[in-house]
């Protein structure tokens, strides 16, 4: 019962939780290097100020969608090696002669 506890409560959600948040930490790594593309884009050119600060703007939200996508990830892969551990160091039934 113990070891399906881990696998149920720790392994399995901080697997899915780290896969989960990886997958889209991976996507807004895309975003944000688009999102910097047309920034340093419009940087080297004559724009306005209020342009640039939109542009720039845009990459700070992916930089914070980034970093939040991240921090996620890497709770879900803490809570699952909590679970990991457990099970690794379950005590084994032991057989009397």
């Amino acid at each position: 019962m113990r070891l399906l506890s881990f696998w149920l409560l720790l392994i399995v959600p901080g697997t899915g939780c780290f896969a989960i948040c990886l997958y889209y930490a991976v996507q807004d790594w895309t975003m944000l290097q688009r999102a910097y593309a047309d920034f340093e884009r419009m940087a080297g050119r004559e724009t306005s100020l209020a342009i640039l600060f939109v542009a720039e703007a845009k990459q700070n939200i992916h930089r914070i969608n980034l970093f939040a996508d991240g921090v996620w990830a890497l709770l879900g892969a803490i809570v699952a090696a909590i679970g990991l551990h457990g099970v690794c160091t379950m005590p084994t039934k032991k057989h009397l002669p």
